[in-house]
């Protein structure tokens, strides 16, 4: 395929809808009918997974960015809808929440909530955590993905290296490597993380964009287990989290009327 080969819904060149190991595309034409108890056995069997599986949505991942300010975060979800980031060299982490971003602090030792603005205040408007958006994961708009033919573990996971061509938010074109994977568990943290998290943030500083890659990472069923140098997957876990890792401990407050308050003014 050409790496500038533009990529439009419904077309594929890269990645082949049914295709056998000789490459041959295939197609079966061929029907059996079930038999309705057998049908209906499956049916709730299938219901069974798909509950169990539902009730499994919380977990926890690392990752590694090209942000000098959180070279390294940590990531827990319960569900797309709620979420956490913490960095180990920042005293504050961040929380979204029904699509709503919020940053935690501890105040004169005890933990305060806050809004993001007034987390990049607290914390200096230099730091990656209040800054981080879906360009930490995916870029603004993929143009272009190819095979490599190689495979790659990251996390324990395996994946498919890719040569993918890519513009940033300012419309410049670039070229890197990334390896991407189909294996549920990561593209279930990558909904979390970007669909929740990110996407949260992206709203509470007023950046937009990078739906077009999302959109088509989801179409292709692929998750990011590393994009160049900018992300990569250290470990990821499914495991339940308790719900009050992801609540407000406080009242948010507006960090200003604090700073007043404590000066007298």
């Amino acid at each position: 395929m050409d790496p500038g080969t533009p990529l439009t819904p419904g077309r594929d060149a890269t990645l082949p809808a049914q295709t056998s190991q000789t490459g041959t595309t295939t197609h079966s034409t061929r029907t059996h009918r079930m038999p309705i108890r057998h049908s209906l056995l499956l049916t709730a069997l299938l219901g069974t997974l798909l509950t169990a599986t539902a009730v499994v949505a919380d977990g926890r991942a690392r990752f590694t960015t090209g942000d000098p300010s959180v070279p390294t975060l940590t990531f827990s979800w319960k569900g797309v809808d709620r979420s956490r980031l913490d960095s180990p060299n920042q005293p504050a982490y961040v929380l979204a929440i029904d699509g709503k971003a919020w940053g935690v602090a501890s105040v004169g030792g005890r933990p305060v909530s806050m809004d993001l603005e007034s987390l990049a205040r607290l914390l200096g408007q230099q730091s990656g955590l209040t800054r981080l958006g879906p360009e930490t994961v995916v870029p603004a708009e993929l143009t272009a993905l190819e095979r490599t033919g190689r495979a790659e573990t990251v996390a324990g996971v395996e994946g498919e290296v890719y040569r993918v061509s890519w513009q940033d938010s300012n419309g410049q074109s670039h070229v890197d490597e990334a390896v991407f994977t189909g294996d549920a568990g990561v593209r279930e943290m990558q909904a979390a993380l970007i669909g929740g998290m990110t996407q949260a943030i992206a709203r509470g500083t007023g950046v937009g964009g990078h739906q077009q890659a999302i959109e088509e990472l989801d179409r292709r069923r692929l998750a990011v287990l590393r994009f160049g140098d900018d992300f990569r997957l250290e470990s990821i876990e499914r495991s339940a989290q308790p719900a009050a890792r992801f609540e407000l401990p406080s009242e948010p407050i507006d960090i200003r009327q604090m700073i007043r308050g404590v000066m007298g003014g």
